[in-house]
């Protein structure tokens, strides 16, 4: 009896019904309900099939990798005759820059050195240029050709005025005195502005057209100067906002050529140009830089051929291209006549693009 009340005692008392002491509820550690004992199961199961799916997928992956781990015979060959394709029409496009001399030398020009003072204030003869053509001079005259076209739009009067070296510009005043009793519209024409306002003494400007000693047509000199005028607060003087200047130079001196230059003048500082130089050119004496139309009255002082827009008298004004490789053009000419003046500057055509027709009154 004694025995069998032990082997009870022990039984209720070991692993299957003791209570813990953390347990209050007084549940059996021993004992799993049917819902343990069901997810032990599912776990179990969960973890074989785990473990079998993912020697499937590995399987998988390393069929995948077998089969793409590199380019098709196909794809070579298209990639090949792709890079073929770029590399072909990158040749040929550097063979069209390069043909075309978008890179072109920077060399050392003698100009000499009163042109190097009276342009740019320099000391020095030789400038570093660009030999056309050139990109980067082309650039330059486009912007100041912008600020040439602004200026006209904004100006009273434009009066264009022809030269010749070695006369270069040092009239670039900022203030004209007006002659008493005289209207300053009657002096917009390049003689009238020349004798009476800006070069009296004739050291600088020549008449217009010196070959036919007329005041008017297409100037026979080689470069000119734009003066921009504005009204001034007062009758008794005319403002001069900006003057243009276009010079061609024949350089003798090794590199030999024709140094172009264009600058920009407030007064005497100067506020922008560009420049070029043309190698083993030579300029044709009919590359006018301007044109002048004008009805003058007088038969015996103007050329009938410009004898256009009484009431809006303008000018034709060229300046050197640096985009071009030659000064001269290649355009066919023309027979002089009477009812033509074409023939005078046909010549400017083909050589260069920068051309403007400038008003002389641009507020009218």
């Amino acid at each position: 009896m004694r025995k069998t009340k032990k082997i009870a005692n022990k039984v209720f008392s070991g692993s299957v019904f003791s209570v813990q002491k953390d347990n209050p509820g007084g549940v059996a550690s021993g004992l799993k309900t049917e819902n343990q004992r069901d997810s032990a199961s599912y776990k179990g199961k969960g973890l074989m099939f785990g473990a079998g799916s993912a020697t499937v997928a590995k399987a998988k992956n390393n069929r995948k990798l077998k089969t793409s781990s590199g380019f098709t015979f196909v794809e070579l060959v298209v990639a090949l005759g792709i890079g073929a394709m770029v590399i072909a029409v990158s040749i040929m496009a550097y063979g069209t820059i390069n043909s075309q001399g978008t890179s072109r030398r920077q060399l050392n020009v003698n100009i000499g050195i009163n042109n190097a003072f009276a342009f740019y204030g320099w000391t020095d003869p030789q400038t570093a240029v660009s030999e056309a053509p050139s990109f980067a001079a082309t650039a330059m005259a486009n912007s100041l050709r912008d600020q040439f076209l602004g200026d006209i739009s904004s100006a009273s009067a434009v009066v264009c005025l022809a030269r010749n070296l070695p006369n270069v510009n040092t009239l670039r005043p900022t203030n004209l005195a007006i002659p008493t009793n005289m209207d300053v519209r009657t002096l917009v024409s390049p003689d009238n502005f020349r004798t009476n306002l800006i070069d009296p003494s004739g050291a600088v400007y020549i008449n217009f057209n010196a070959s036919t000693n007329t005041v008017n047509g297409a100037t026979v000199a080689m470069n000119s100067t734009v003066y921009m005028l504005y009204a001034a607060a007062n009758s008794t003087n005319v403002t001069v906002d900006a003057i243009y200047e276009a010079d061609w130079v024949a350089v003798t001196n090794a590199p030999v050529g024709v140094y172009a230059s264009v600058r920009r003048y407030v007064g005497t500082n100067m506020t922008g140009y560009y420049h070029v130089f043309y190698p083993n050119a030579t300029r044709n004496p009919t590359n006018r830089p301007a044109a002048a139309f004008f009805n003058i009255s007088s038969a015996t002082n103007g050329d009938s051929r410009y004898r256009k827009a009484e009431n809006r008298p303008f000018y034709f004004v060229w300046w050197p291209d640096p985009s071009q490789r030659d000064l001269n053009s290649t355009y066919p000419t023309e027979t002089t006549n009477a009812a033509n003046a074409r023939s005078d500057y046909m010549l400017n055509s083909g050589g260069t693009s920068y051309f403007f027709a400038v008003p002389a009154f641009p507020a009218l």
